[in-house]
């Protein structure tokens, strides 16, 4: 049913919850999880040192992963997140994306009734993957 699932990693507690979700989906399915870290395009960090910690994030996420066998093709691209997570999702070729309601930026938040605040807030980047995405998306609250 779903050969890649996508599951983006910011190095949030919550990215690391939908990597989770996505491993324990990828081990029923027999899938392959792509792995996903998104270097900031315009970063005052040295890229060197944003590569070496988006590497460990990601070796983390295939770590686990690898421990209850699944597979993991790890993806590390320097790009802007809000703007190209779908286009993201599409060369990576997933058949589902697993992502948290909120990540490591989780003071940007919008709602699906622009006139009223509620619970149903969720971070920008997974709103906009939600309203825009071409394969189904598993939101992980």
């Amino acid at each position: 049913m779903f050969d890649v699932i996508m599951v983006p990693i910011d190095g949030s507690d919550y990215s690391f919850e939908a990597a989770d979700f996505a491993i324990e989906i990828a081990q029923k399915f027999s899938s392959k999880i792509a792995a996903v870290h998104v270097l900031e395009e315009f970063s005052l960090n040295s890229f060197d040192s944003q590569e070496d910690s988006g590497d460990a994030l990601l070796a983390k996420v295939t770590k686990k992963a690898n421990d209850v066998g699944v597979e993991v093709v790890e993806h590390l691209l320097t790009a802007d997140p809000l703007r190209d997570m779908k286009f993201i999702a599409d060369q990576t070729r997933a058949d589902l994306v697993v992502i948290h309601a909120h990540g490591a930026n989780n003071n940007r938040f919008v709602s699906f009734d622009e006139n009223e605040v509620s619970d149903t807030q969720i971070g920008s980047v997974s709103e906009r993957l939600l309203r825009n995405s071409d394969v189904p998306v598993l939101l992980v609250k």
